[in-house]
């Protein structure tokens, strides 16, 4: 009689406590990459090094993987701490200069579109075809709208602008992320080009044109 061929077990070279980290990584790697819908939960653990079963038991179906990876990269960290109450975040909302202000504000911008606009596209395409994307993205876009519009509130009391709040808030919100992608993703400007170009922006747009110096007097006697 042959032998029975033993059962294959499974073994991971990663440790229990490293795990959720491990496939939240291998997660963002693969959403970027391959976009939502393509990505399989197959694919995410054998990109962590994990069983399949330890991606739910240890972090939870593809959607909740989804919101997580979002969120860390949208703060660029694990602490619980909300984006309004992050020190870069109050530094921007707190400035007394406007123009400054808005410069922190495109800072800001800039890097949580490093690390969150790739993913964003992939929500966004995956919306159209997946109920806990669609779900996702229009929890994501009205926490940024809610949240551009505390900080042009706030803008708003440090000088009078040239639109109203409700316009600003609007115009913000469709420029970020869609213009980094455009421009820093799709026609390759650097990122720090991308920072000043939408400072500079910021400041046209919204803030009281400054007078043109007038010319020097000349002595005509």
């Amino acid at each position: 009689m042959d032998p029975v061929n033993p059962r294959r077990s499974y073994r991971s070279t990663i440790r229990r406590g490293d795990a959720p980290q491990a496939i939240l990584t291998a997660a963002a790697t693969l959403f970027r990459t391959k976009g939502y819908l393509a990505a399989s939960i197959d694919d995410i653990a054998a990109e962590a090094g994990v069983a399949r079963p330890t991606v739910f038991a240890a972090v939870g179906p593809k959607p909740t993987l989804l919101k997580l990876v979002v969120d860390h990269a949208t703060t660029g960290d694990d602490a619980h701490i909300p984006v309004a109450e992050r020190t870069w975040s109050r530094e921007a909302l707190e400035a007394e200069d406007p123009a400054m202000s808005l410069r922190l504000h495109a800072r800001n911008s800039r890097r949580i579109c490093e690390r969150v606009a790739v993913l964003l596209r992939a929500v966004e395409s995956a919306a159209a075809a997946d109920a806990d994307a669609a779900a996702l993205w229009a929890s994501l876009q009205e926490q940024r709208r809610t949240s551009m519009g505390t900080y042009v509130q706030a803008l708003a009391r440090k000088t009078e602008l040239r639109a109203d709040v409700s316009t600003i808030t609007e115009t913000m919100w469709a420029m970020i992320p869609a213009l980094y992608l455009r421009l820093v993703c799709d026609a390759g400007w650097p990122p720090d080009r991308f920072e000043t170009w939408l400072g500079e922006t910021f400041i046209q747009l919204w803030l009281p044109l400054t007078p043109a110096p007038l010319p020097a007097a000349t002595d005509t006697g």
